[in-house]
């Protein structure tokens, strides 16, 4: 037999419904991992003055016909702000001193939660555990993940990578797009090096 107080169910629905409502919405919205960066050690940033933004790759996802279409001009945009931002010049591939490649991958993923909270009621009988709402939910999205490698165009050689990833159900955006580029370019040089 369950033993539950009138309020206390009411409440820890609301509550669990809200919390379901709010990870739902920051699903949609999409949720940012911090940026990761790592750099070859030794590299001597200070003597980089030119950089080349490689050719985006031209293979779009098949739930996303447009996607290359929509995101080429203004991905470039971002970079080109950041690193002239930075003290950098734009040059033609092969006089620049920096190679920047932007890399990017999707994966689908399935969330799911099971919100079948467990507490204990006192009653005549002793102490009985409950059992509050218990539901299981299953959401979909995608995870994404952004990756801007720079290298040494003499060299060929890989010296600073930067990437984020982000939690999104909706399309990629030209706006979110270029936020990513931004943050994770904000990393670059390594700090040890400024």
């Amino acid at each position: 037999m369950k033993a539950t107080h009138p309020h206390s169910s009411t409440v820890k629905s609301v509550a669990v419904s809200l919390f379901c409502c709010v990870g739902s919405l920051l699903l949609v919205a999409g949720c940012a991992t911090p940026v990761k960066t790592d750099y070859k050690a030794g590299a001597s940033f200070s003597q980089y003055r030119t950089f080349a933004l490689l050719p985006l790759p031209q293979k779009t996802p098949a739930e996303d016909r447009e996607l290359i279409l929509r995101i080429t001009q203004p991905a470039r945009e971002a970079v080109v702000t950041a690193l002239t931002a930075k003290g950098l010049t734009e040059a033609p591939a092969d006089r620049a001193d920096l190679a920047v490649n932007l890399k990017g991958q999707s994966l689908p993923r399935v969330e799911v939660r099971d919100y079948g909270y467990t507490y204990p009621v006192m009653t005549r009988q002793g102490t009985v555990m409950v059992v509050e709402n218990p539901s299981t939910s299953v959401t979909t999205y995608t995870e994404r993940t952004l990756i801007i490698e720079i290298l040494d165009n003499h060299t060929k050689e890989l010296v600073w990578v930067g990437s984020i990833k982000r939690n999104s159900s909706r399309p990629v955006s030209a706006q979110v797009l270029q936020e990513a580029i931004l943050k994770i370019l904000a990393e670059f040089p390594p700090h040890s090096s400024r």
